[in-house]
């Protein structure tokens, strides 16, 4: 496939890049430094597109693939936007939205989890949440990757760690979990990211959203 280069979109050990094929059509360009890699993020992206929840590969190589770009939001951008603005319908929204995308991974992904969850590798396009990225996706449970969404929201909401909950909330009862189930873990997490001094204050925060009352909590926080 003819391809011109437009700009780098990671920074990451694999290169993205978005290109132009020679119908003038936006795509983007990934390369592996290691074929395991490569197999893996093939699978996963080809089983997902089928769905509808990830872009269809265009092109396979021994090191590199050429796959559909998506132009939408990206969830990083709309959540830290709703956050900001204290936006709780946008949040319960996202968090919905999110919540179907991970599920139908799990159901097609074949007891694999994202695992390094950042925002940045989910579009938002028409209600539709989009996995762009699967580089560090492993064996494992999906509690799991709930914490690492719950760990997220925290490190980037931009209003106070409040502005957060109606997100984290509507994941932890989409998946039907209690925070002090992911409690544990989301405190790793944080520790490991360093972007929080607080962190036992943060957790202690985090666990009203178990209390009955968190509803009338939230919506006067």
């Amino acid at each position: 496939m003819e391809l011109k280069i437009i700009k780098q979109l990671s920074r990451t050990s694999n290169k993205v890049c978005l290109a132009k094929n020679s119908d003038g059509v936006n795509v983007v360009v990934k390369r592996y430094q290691d074929s395991a890699t490569l197999n893996i993020e093939t699978t996963i992206l080809n089983q997902l597109s089928i769905s509808g929840y990830a872009p269809k590969i265009l092109e396979l190589g021994e090191d590199y693939i050429i796959y559909e770009y998506i132009e939408g939001d990206l969830l990083k951008d709309k959540f830290e936007l709703y956050t900001m603005s204290d936006n709780k319908e946008g949040l319960i929204r996202l968090a919905n939205e999110l919540s179907v995308y991970l599920q139908i991974f799990y159901s097609l992904a074949d007891g694999y989890i994202v695992k390094d969850i950042s925002f940045n590798n989910f579009i938002i396009k028409d209600g539709r949440c989009y996995g762009i990225d699967y580089d560090s996706a492993e064996e494992g449970m999906q509690y799991t990757d709930l914490a690492g969404v719950i760990a997220y929201a925290v490190n980037n909401c931009t209003g106070s760690i409040f502005s957060a909950f109606p997100f984290i909330h509507q994941m932890l009862k989409n998946f039907r979990f209690k925070m002090i189930d992911v409690i544990n873990d989301v405190r790793i997490i944080l520790n490991e990211s360093k972007k929080i001094i607080n962190v036992d204050s943060i957790l202690n925060d985090l666990l009203l959203i178990d209390e009955e009352k968190f509803d009338n909590f939230y919506k006067n926080n």
